[in-house]
């Protein structure tokens, strides 16, 4: 038999395969268990807690093999007698061992609660509850570190035992494990007492700040538990945050502390303010925001207080302000404030002197405060203002009224006056407002004297000197640009036209602008009025037509960098294909809302290649549009992935309003219903092209005979379409089958 030593040497030599290759933790774990099982040396079983505990909580590991390794393995077995050592061997167990068995033990939860809630079968439910049993018996009594890793097993408890958000319903493995997710009727999981039973541990744990306060390694451990709590179940987080609210970190600072004492109020105090500052980062609307900003900054001075004695600020503030708050001694009291003192206003005493320029809004303005004089009242409906403003007037002061008047009149007939004039201004009534004449010396506020100087140096009127022929004048001709300055300010100007649309949206969204109906047809004038619709136009023109003439057919046209983009001989550099690109993300980033921007752009291609074949004299032969095809294509290639049950408007809103339907796009129709879910989906769209696209009805047949063919999900809604429209394809199918059963 092999010494501990070499059997946690063979053993790191494990752990360090699957930390190289993940997907052999299934094949390596059942083999690990029986080396680290109740029966091994001591350090044989801290190895092993902590690698079942680095197992399970692995993010490399997929939820479906943790959830086989933890049910079928014996993972709950050997976590069960960790725990219960003394009751089975009879000996104390090493509280690392407890500690890892703990840390692992909240790790499986979850696991163990949706292998139940699938199958219903009870038997690692057993196990499960007998670990949990153990662990908050152990909760109040073991040592600290044994205790922080219940708190978090605890927690995990709640967390899973209370109802959470159900982002899908269809796809239930891949919802946060939660008490919603199970059955009412469930056989095993019974949903009132695990409700119950959570209520219970979430009390425990607030317990903990209520009671407890003193221990700072458990109320830390506590918070950082209730954070996670606060930030995934909502319907417990009022609960929690109010129990946050009303704990007090600062009572040991009320009597003399010692060296532990101070590390602890620093820690508990920096934790809950930490704590705080999350929910109001995650949720700055919170209905608690005020309680919360309060609290906080509550526990900030108190914190500066509790150790200003010990020398922790180099020159204290005093009790109360000199000099009514002195400039150049003043604390910066307007970032201290509280959120609560924010409704309550200072005296205003405002200045009876404004200097000359200033607007109608600085002559009627009294108040410092920056929040109030940027505040746009035009915002304010019309019919809400007549509603507040007689109310506000008879709640003012008649005194405080007065002297507001009194200012405003100072003010005004302070600007009324005839500003004083000054040097510049007698220059340059001297000389005239001749801009040739312009002498920055002279209105750079230089004093009388050099003004009076420079008119004496002046000549006199009517002075002529001597003519001085001048020559014309031509700048340079710049130099050429390279074909690198090109493509760079190429790029430029696409990325610039795309951000003008982003900026359009934005204001769209925001003020709720009514769409603008515009002319239809490829000869309408693009951005009549600079809206969204008519910047739209004017990029897929951009893109398709800005690099040849439609009007000359006798242009030579050819292909550069791989782009099927229309260019003449001479003409200037422009990025069509970085235009197109830039439409085809545009349309993907939201493209339930911008398939109509989708359909003019294709009709835009379309169009272009058309013409392009006119001035080639290839419009007799086969019609061929190669870049409309190109990205047709690439369009449906893209939609596919995110195309859903609901999107049947979107799906044949596209094969229908496109001008022509490439036989490429039929395989890719076919390919949508391999999704057993989106089935009817693509058998509605082939049905509408049958039904209104005759030029298409053959080849949507043909995918529609195809889908029935091959693809079993499909075969009974293509059949009543098929046997419409081809029955004969469906009653030889149907004598087909009955021959192969009779055979059989």
């Amino acid at each position: 038999m092999s010494s501990p030593a070499e059997t946690i040497r063979q053993l790191n030599s494990a752990r360090d395969i699957v930390l190289r290759d993940a997907t052999i933790y299934p094949q390596v774990v059942p083999g690990v268990l029986p080396v680290i099982g109740i029966s091994t040396p001591v350090e044989q079983r801290r190895w092993g807690a902590d690698f079942l505990a680095e197992t399970f909580a692995s993010p490399v590991i997929n939820a479906e093999d943790k959830q086989k390794m933890c049910v079928g393995s014996g993972v709950l077995d050997t976590l069960g007698s960790y725990l219960d050592r003394k009751a089975q061997v009879g000996d104390e167990e090493d509280p690392a061992v407890v500690k890892s068995a703990v840390q692992c033990a909240a790790s499986v939860y979850p696991l163990v609660f949706r292998h139940t809630m699938s199958t219903s079968n009870d038997e690692a439910w057993k196990k499960m509850a007998a670990i949990k049993m153990s662990i908050l018996r152990r909760m109040d009594t073991a040592p600290f570190g044994v205790r922080i890793c219940c708190v978090k097993f605890v927690a995990m408890v709640v967390q899973v035992q209370t109802p959470g958000l159900i982002a899908d319903p269809r796809r239930q493995e891949q919802n946060e494990v939660s008490l919603a997710l199970v059955p009412r009727e469930h056989a095993v999981l019974k949903v009132g007492n695990l409700e119950a039973e959570a209520s219970g541990l979430l009390d425990r744990l607030l317990y903990v700040l209520q009671e407890d306060a003193e221990d700072a390694l458990l109320v830390t451990a506590t918070l950082n538990a209730l954070s996670f709590i606060v930030q995934r179940r909502a319907s417990i987080s009022n609960k929690i945050l109010g129990t946050v609210l009303n704990f007090n970190p600062l009572k040991l600072a009320s009597r003399t502390m010692s060296g532990r004492d101070k590390i602890s109020v620093r820690s508990m105090t920096r934790t809950t303010m930490t704590f705080l500052l999350h929910v109001l980062k995650r949720n700055p609307h919170h209905t608690l925001g005020g309680r919360i900003q309060q609290h906080v900054e509550r526990l900030r001075h108190g914190l500066i207080q509790a150790f200003s004695d010990a020398n922790q600020l180099k020159r204290p503030a005093p009790d109360d302000p000199t000099d009514g708050l002195d400039d150049a001694k003043r604390q910066r009291v307007e970032e201290a404030a509280s959120a609560g003192s924010a409704t309550s206003q200072a005296r205003i005493q405002p200045s009876t002197h404004i200097p000359h320029g200033s607007t109608v809004a600085h002559l009627f303005t009294l108040s410092e405060d920056k929040a109030a004089t940027s505040f746009d009242v035009t915002a304010i409906p019309h019919n809400l203002v007549a509603q507040l403003i007689p109310p506000l007037m008879q709640s003012v002061d008649q005194a405080s009224f007065d002297e507001a008047i009194n200012i405003v009149k100072s003010r005004y007939l302070n600007l009324s006056k005839q500003p004083p004039p000054d040097a510049a201004d007698a220059a340059r009534a001297a000389i005239g407002d001749d801009e040739d004449d312009y002498d920055p010396s002279m209105t750079m506020g230089g004093d009388a004297e050099q003004v009076l100087n420079r008119l004496d140096q002046m000549p006199p009127e009517g002075f002529e000197g001597p003519g001085i022929a001048i020559g014309p004048f031509k700048l340079p001709t710049p130099a050429p640009l390279t074909d690198q300055e090109k493509n760079e300010y190429g790029k430029d100007s696409v990325t610039h036209v795309f951000e003008t649309l982003a900026e359009m949206d934005r204001d769209a969204r925001q003020k709720g602008v009514k769409k603008l109906e515009l002319p239809k047809g490829f000869s309408r004038a693009p951005v009549p009025n600079h809206d969204r619709e008519g910047w739209l136009a004017l990029i897929t023109r951009l893109a398709t037509r800005s690099q040849f003439e439609l009007e000359d057919g006798d242009a030579p046209v050819k292909q550069e960098n791989g782009d099927r983009a229309l260019t003449k001989k001479g003409s200037n550099f422009f990025p069509s294909a970085g235009i197109r690109e830039s439409l085809l993300n545009y349309v993907m980033e939201n493209f339930r809302a911008r398939i109509n921007v989708a359909i003019s752009w294709l009709n835009e291609e379309w169009y272009c290649d058309r013409v392009l074949q006119e001035q080639k004299g290839t419009r007799g032969s086969e019609d061929t549009t190669p870049t409309y095809v190109s990205y047709t294509i690439r369009l449906m290639d893209s939609l596919i992935p995110y195309l859903d049950t609901k999107d049947n408007r979107v799906l044949i809103r596209l094969v229908s309003e496109i001008p022509s339907l490439p036989a490429e796009i039929f395989p890719r129709l076919r390919k949508i219903a391999d999704d057993p879910e989106r089935v009817n989906l693509v058998v509605q769209a082939l049905l509408y092209l049958v039904m209104f696209r005759p030029p298409a009805r053959e080849a949507a047949l043909d995918a529609l005979e195809t889908l029935w063919r091959e693809n079993e999900d499909a075969r009974k809604p293509a059949e009543k379409h098929l046997a419409k429209w081809r029955p004969g394809v469906v009653e030889k199918g149907l004598e087909d089958k009955q021959e192969i059963k009779t055979e059989a």
